[in-house]
């Protein structure tokens, strides 16, 4: 970047907001041309010298580093078609290099020589981080060139002092990334039981514009649609999507002939080998686990869950996308949600609680569980806790809201890392087998759940560093 220089001056009379089509204006602006050293060699060196000289090359996006001669390259006793041009990058002394003096005094090769090359770069040749950096104002200095990436769409959080060029922002972010349609700027804080937040778009690439904030995102060999503004997803949770596909459903997918057996009259029928896995997914949002764990309907059945109408929506509308088979779906409380299937005699064998801020507290739903104790479900329950003592916080948190101590051994306990959160808090997965002792707690009554006592429950930081608003209801949110 220390070779380019851009001095651009935005029209005043524009207002505080500039649009996308500045940027159309200025681009030829970009042009810089740079002088840069080269070496001539014969054709049949070329593949030899460019291992040689790896590192030592002209590096830009869309450049080549080998060219045929110019005018004014050539010398008379060689033709000009039997050699090429290797384009150097612009460094200080780059001759002196021990590579490029090896071939510039080979003796079997004499007629290596030094040259140089008149290298044109432009808008298309640079970086969004480039761009932006020679685009934007000097007094700028952090360039928000990262973004997270929802199927088609580019998801950023633009700070106070770049607001004005939001637009321009968005535009290089489509015109350097091809896999992106839409761009949009979270432009408040989460301050709803869904865990949504308002945002903009900033520029827009689809045919069909009314298409708004809806995506499609694949994951695991699934595919999920889904709203962005109206449900919650998180990309960055696809490995743990997947780690804990695997731990309940195993880590392979069974084949045809492990899936079922053929009876005498030729019908085929589930193995009697491969017993049933029931599933009680509370925080289900749009399906990420229930979803991938329904291919396996041989095997697992799910009963998924989620309190937002939209989230359920998609959770339905992914499931035929999938073609899931032994899959439920319900719009309910999570606390609700399990009371409902104790109350039905439905025997889950793993329980999933994916709602970080508050999920902890969920569990208060087990106490005095009326179950098949010589069968405990394993419970899986994601949370935030901070860096220093994490997992035991994160236990100490469970056992509070279960009413009872969690013990690691008896109870199989363990803590997963899910993910840095903010310098000073992570997000883990704490699993465990329910606990005997909440037999002997007081059952809470169904509509009275409350935050256990002493929990500590307090406002979260969403993924993007945003503050997290908490609900006055304690229900579910859709993670």
């Amino acid at each position: 970047m220390n070779s380019y220089s851009l001095n651009i001056e935005f029209p005043v009379e524009l207002g505080p907001i500039y649009p996308e089509s500045v940027l159309d204006e200025i681009k030829p602006k970009f042009e810089t041309r740079i002088i840069h050293p080269a070496l001539i060699i014969p054709v049949k060196l070329t593949a030899k010298a460019r291992t040689m000289l790896k590192g030592l090359l002209l590096d830009k996006p869309k450049m080549k580093d080998v060219y045929s001669l110019e005018e004014g390259d050539a010398i008379d006793s060689i033709d000009c078609n039997m050699e090429r041009k290797i384009v150097l990058a612009n460094r200080e002394n780059i001759y002196d290099h021990e590579s490029i003096q090896s071939l510039l005094t080979d003796a079997e090769h004499p007629t290596i020589r030094k040259s140089s090359h008149e290298v044109v770069i432009g808008y298309d040749h640079l970086s969004v981080e480039e761009v932006l950096r020679l685009l934007l104002p000097k007094d700028i200095s952090e360039i928000p060139s990262s973004f997270e990436v929802v199927g088609c769409l580019a998801h950023m959080n633009l700070r106070d002092d770049v607001l004005p060029y939001k637009h321009i922002i968005g535009r290089v972010i489509l015109d350097k990334n091809k896999g992106i349609q839409v761009v949009v700027n979270k432009i408040g804080t989460i301050q709803n039981e869904f865990r949504t937040f308002p945002m903009e778009i900033l520029s827009d690439d689809r045919r069909q514009s009314k298409n708004g904030f809806e995506v499609e995102v694949k994951e695991d060999n699934c595919k999920f649609k889904l709203d962005f503004s109206r449900v919650y997803w998180n990309s960055r949770l696809q490995h743990e999507h997947r780690r804990l596909v695997h731990l309940i459903s195993g880590k392979t997918r069974l084949t045809n002939m492990e899936k079922r057996f053929v009876n005498n009259d030729g019908t085929e029928q589930s193995s009697p080998l491969l017993p049933k896995v029931i599933v009680a997914d509370a925080c289900a949002g749009i399906g990420p686990f229930a979803i991938p764990l329904s291919q396996f309907d041989h095997v697992v059945e799910v009963h998924a869950n989620d309190l937002n109408p939209t989230s359920y929506k998609y959770l339905n509308s992914n499931a035929t996308l999938n073609k899931c088979k032994g899959l439920h779906t319900y719009n309910m409380d999570g606390r609700d949600f399990i009371r409902m299937l104790d109350e039905r005699n439905v025997e889950y064998h793993h329980v999933l609680m994916n709602l970080p801020a508050i999920a902890p507290e969920f569990l208060n739903v087990f106490r005095g569980w009326e179950g098949n104790y010589s069968n405990r479900p394993m419970i899986h329950v994601h949370c935030f806790a901070s860096k220093d003592n994490g997992e035991t916080e994160a236990v100490t948190r469970c056992s509070k809201s279960l009413g009872c101590e969690l013990h690691m051994q008896g109870d199989d306990v363990s803590v997963h890392e899910v993910r840095n959160v903010s310098p000073k808090k992570n997000m883990y997965c704490v699993s465990f087998r329910l606990p005997k002792g909440v037999r002997h707690i007081e059952k809470v009554p169904t509509g009275n759940f409350r935050k256990i006592e002493g929990c500590d429950n307090d406002n979260d930081d969403d993924d993007t560093g945003m503050q997290v608003t908490e609900p006055t209801s304690k229900k579910q949110r859709s993670v």
